[in-house]
Order: C-alpha cells, then structure tokens, then sequence
C-alpha cells in the first residue's frame, strides 16, 4: 500500500512540475513604446544573455510590436485625413458639351462671346463647348464636426500608443516567465537524473544481495518499477528543457536560441499596503488609460454627429475659358466666379437623430469597458499580490524540506546497505528526496513568475 501511494504522490508531483512549460507555450498567441521597434540582423549571440537583455531583445523583434507600431501608423494618417477638411480643394477638370437645346446651347454661346441680335435663339442649332476649369472650394463652417473629428483622431493614435505599451508589459512578464521556465527546467532534468541514478545503484546492490539469499526478488521488482518511473520523469523533463527553449524563442521572434545566464537578484519584497499597489496600478497601467481615451473618442464623435443638424458654409471660385473646340483656345475668353453657400438639413428621414443616438450608445459602452477594465486590474493586482506572498511563503518550507529530505535519505541508504532498513523505507525516502528538490526549484520558479505578474499588474514594463 506505501508503495503505490508513493507512485501516485510522484507521479502527481512530476506531472505539476512538467504542465508549467506547456501552458508557456500556449499563452503565446494572448502576447506595445515610442518609435517603431527596428529589427535588427538576426545573428547568433556571443554571450549569454541575462533577464532583461532578454527583455530587450523580445521588444526590438517581437512580431506583435511590430503589428502595433503598424498600427500606430494607421492612426497617425487618421489625423492627416481629418486635418485635410481644414484646407482648401482645387480641382482641374474638363468638359465637352453638343447640344441644340436652346438654353445650354444660348449659355454657351454667351460664354464663348460671339453672340450677335441676329442670332435665333428658339433655333440656335448645334453648338458645341469646350471647357477647361479649375474649381476651389473651402469648407468655412460645418457644425463642428471637422474639429470633433479632428480631435477623435488624435485620441486614436494616444490609444494606440497606450494598447502598444500594454503589449510590452504583456510581452515582458511572458518573457520573464519562459526565461525562468528555462534556466529551470534543466535543473528539473538533473534532479530526475540524479534519481534515476540513485535508483540504478540500488537495485544493483539489490540484486547482488539477491543473488547472495540476503534479500527478496520482490526487492527487485519493486526498485526496477521505480527506476522505470525516474526514467519517465528524466524524459519529461529534458522534453519540458526544449519546450521552454521553443517558448521563449517564439516570444523573442528569434530566428536562433540565444544561451541565457542567470543573475539572482535576491527575493522579493513586497508592498504589504493592498490600496498603494491598486492605486499605483491604476495610475500606470496603459489599459486603464486607453479606455479613458475611448470614452474620449466616442464623446467626440457624438460631438461629430450632432454637429450635422447645424448650418454648413462653403467658399468657392472657379476659372475656366469656354470655347468650340479646343483649337480655339484664347485666354480673351476665359472667366471665373466666386461665391459662398450655406445650407442646413432641414429633415433628412431621421438619419442625423439615428447616427446620433449610436454615438450616445457608444459612449455608453465604451464608459462600461472602462469600468470592466478597472475591475478586471484591481483582479489581476489581487491575485498576483497574495500569489506572490503565497510562494514566497511556499519557498521557505520548501527549502527547509530539501535539507531534510537530503538527510533522511543519507542516513536511509546507510541503513539499507546495512540490512537494517527495507526496500520500501527506502523507495519512501527516494521518492521524498526527489518531490523535495522537484519542489523547492518549482517554488523557486513560480515565485520569479509570480513577481513578473505582480510587475505586469502595476504596469511596471509599459
């Protein structure tokens, strides 16, 4: 009975180690800042790269920074288009007509300036007209809504600014988690080799002992099941070795894997005040202000949309020369004209009303994102600040345990060299030394992880 209860209480423990890696590698595609990240030449690294030369590197190649720089961009052109209602439209155009409607066809002869009192007007005939114009026109007043819109532009690339920043500090905690993930899995692996080990040399001494009458083959078969699970978790964990490697490759978008040291920045210490660690997070965290900026946005464009229910004024000036054909070109008779418009929609079906009350919906929804947001930060800073006390705590114990483990299992081996101590003793004394070493790394780990989400919390890498 201890020795299944051994086997289950291993193999949960080898398997609560391994899935970490995996959930590493899954988290990626859920992976933004000043000017847009240049890549640089994707060369191999002569030295081994530390936490935040990692960091670094993942910022100047990651293909999502770049996406949002693009993005950035998209913005920023919104602007100029909005910006181009403020200033003037020339257009060149050109026109022919033929007609012997006695309207157009006495216009263009007046505009050509060959009419003469003998002429028919009620029978002119056919007339040709040639015209060449260039035609100005300036918006002077529209209600408001180029200013608005203007105005919902800028704020649209100040969100994109922010959405970027928030993909950094994303970016970043993903980092640091994969880069923690893979200077420990190989330590994993050498626990799980020194086990497989340990677990060799016994049932060789077993076996011999066997062979002299001074021991049960049950011994050995007992012993060779457990060599068989060691080698099963040495096999896991050189593959969670490669995992972690492929997941922070993927997360530096590095065409090669880069060697990575290790520099022990001591433990955490954490802010014990709940509301400074919120109030902080709220303040620096670029999510929170990218939904102040939609709200902004959508105020704006509401402005836009009722901005259509007042009076539009326009300038315009036109020059051109009208002629038969265009062989007959002559600037004496050329002519031009200038004018203001003003018009106002007196009822358009209720389409203006419609476009308005989306907009106050809008505003609406992005006012309850904001409040979603807020709630879901004051979350997040929750749970990484007790997961962070909790593995801190964890940490403690499980250091304490290993030094324990380590000597139990000594003064066991002796014992059961000696003949003093059976074969489950020691696969109990085993198993324990492993799970100890396997939980003071993990615990280890997880505490660098869960430092990385409290940073993220609070906006740390934006």
């Amino acid at each position: 009975m201890a020795g299944n209860h051994n086997k289950h209480r291993d193999i949960a423990m080898t398997w609560r180690v391994f899935l970490l890696i995996p959930w590493l590698v899954s988290a990626l595609p859920a992976l933004a800042g000043t000017e847009a990240p240049q890549r640089p030449p994707r060369t191999g690294h002569a030295r081994a790269l530390t936490l935040d030369e990692a960091i670094d590197l993942a910022f100047a190649q990651n293909p999502d920074l770049a996406a949002a720089a693009a993005r950035i961009g998209q913005a920023e052109a919104h602007v100029l288009e909005a910006e181009a209602a403020f200033y003037p439209k020339v257009t060149a155009r050109m026109e022919y007509s033929y007609s012997n409607n006695p309207a157009l066809a006495f216009s263009s002869i007046v505009a050509q300036r060959r009419f003469n009192f003998g002429m028919n007007i009620n029978q002119p005939g056919w007339v040709s007209n040639f015209r060449p114009e260039v035609v100005g026109a300036m918006n002077l007043y529209r209600g408001g809504q180029d200013t608005a819109l203007k105005k919902a532009a800028e704020l649209g690339v100040e969100a994109a600014e922010l959405e970027r920043s928030a993909l950094r500090n994303r970016l970043a905690a993903a980092v640091t988690a994969a880069y923690y993930a893979v200077l420990s899995a190989p330590k994993q692996a050498e626990v799980a080799h020194r086990s497989v080990e340990t677990v060799a040399k016994a049932l060789e001494h077993t076996r011999a002992r066997v062979a002299e009458g001074m021991a049960l083959k049950a011994d050995v078969l007992s012993l060779e099941v457990r060599a068989t699970e060691a080698y099963e978790s040495e096999l896991k964990a050189k593959n969670a070795m490669e995992l972690s490697r492929s997941a922070l490759k993927t997360l530096l978008g590095a065409g090669e894997i880069p060697e990575f040291r290790e520099i022990d920045p001591g433990l955490p210490k954490p802010e014990a005040d709940f509301g400074k660690l919120l109030d902080e997070a709220l303040n620096q965290r670029p999510e929170m202000q990218a939904a102040a900026r939609q709200v902004q946005m959508r105020e704006q464009e509401l402005e836009a949309a009722q901005g259509a229910h007042r009076p539009r004024v326009d300038a315009y000036a036109s020059y051109g020369q009208n002629s038969r054909s265009p062989g007959d070109f002559s600037f004496n008779n050329d002519n031009g004209s200038i004018g203001l418009s003003a018009e106002v929609d007196v009822f358009s079906g209720g389409a203006v009303s419609a476009r308005i009350q989306a907009a106050e919906r809008r505003i609406v929804e992005a006012q309850a994102i904001q409040e979603r947001t807020r709630l879901e930060i004051e979350d997040e800073v929750r749970q990484a600040h007790l997961t962070l006390n909790e593995t801190l705590q964890r940490l403690k114990v499980a250091e304490a345990g290993t030094d324990s483990a380590e000597e139990a299992l000594r003064l066991v081996h002796e014992q059961y060299r000696g003949g003093t101590a059976t074969v489950t003793r020691y696969l109990e004394a085993e198993t324990d030394h492993a799970n100890a070493a396997l939980r003071a790394i993990l615990a280890r780990y997880e505490t660098r992880v869960a430092e990385a989400q409290l940073r993220k919390a609070l906006g740390h890498w934006r």
